[in-house]
């Protein structure tokens, strides 16, 4: 399959209450004054939108749902030609290295006892934190195409995960894989999503996409090209769902 053709710029700001916002845009030049007035403008709006839907989900308990607050880092992919904002949740840096930490111990002790509780020897289980290599490889990734503001706060932390015994299997795919699928098959189309990158599968071949609603995606066939469902309501949702995995009951 050919190489994406689509072209996006970013433009980030701060608003007076400490959001910090990214916005997408296709096109191959940086967008002008005018053009950036108007892009703060869209960012606004979806922030008002997004405020709204949180008060109503106050209480609620929902896992995953984005925290509002001063310093609240938002994404907003805007398509110029047709203006509708997509406000999504950022992960926590502080959030997901704290989860690396839990997991990690816990994959310890999960693969410590997988012997005696299932009569054969376990796999490779493994959680492996980013290196200077895996950055360099998750920003040659941002150079091909934007990456999902909470898929790159993702490999900031962690570069790659391998969890054959958990379940039927689990895999967060290292950013140069990324980048290799997206040259090979190009990026999954899902509806609702303006743009999405495949960043891991299971074991029977599955694959799981995020894009810059935030939202996490499943495929139904072992296919990039087949349809997607979703699979959870976060990336941080979806990680809460694997380390409840390996800390077992």
């Amino acid at each position: 399959m050919d190489e994406p053709t689509e072209q996006y710029q970013s433009y980030s700001w701060q608003d007076e209450d400490g959001g910090r916002y990214t916005a997408l845009y296709p096109g191959t030049e940086e967008a002008d004054e005018a053009g950036k007035a108007r892009l703060r403008a869209l960012g606004a709006r979806a922030s008002e939108d997004l405020g709204a839907e949180q008060e109503q989900e106050a209480g609620t308990g929902r896992p995953g749902t984005a925290r509002a607050g001063a310093g609240w880092r938002r994404s907003v992919t805007i398509d110029l030609r047709n203006p509708t904002p997509l406000p999504g949740p950022q992960l926590d840096p502080q959030w997901l290295r704290a989860w690396c930490e839990e997991t990690g111990a816990a994959l310890a002790g999960f693969t410590r006892s997988f012997a005696a509780r299932y009569g054969f020897p376990p796999g490779e289980n493994a959680l492996v934190h980013a290196t200077e290599s895996g950055r360099r490889a998750a920003a040659a990734l941002g150079e091909l195409l934007p990456v999902p503001p909470d898929l790159a706060t993702l490999y900031g932390v962690l570069d790659r995960a391998s969890l054959p015994d958990l379940d039927n299997g689990y895999f967060i795919h290292p950013p140069g894989a990324v980048t290799g699928h997206v040259r090979e098959y190009g990026v999954p189309v899902i509806q609702g999503e303006r743009l999405a990158l495949v960043f891991g599968s299971n074991g029977a071949g599955h694959l799981f996409a995020t894009g810059h609603t935030g939202r996490v995606w499943r495929s139904t066939t072992a296919s990039h090209d087949g349809a997607f469902e979703p699979a959870a309501a976060t990336l941080e949702e979806f990680l809460d769902g694997i380390g409840r995995l390996i800390a077992g009951p």
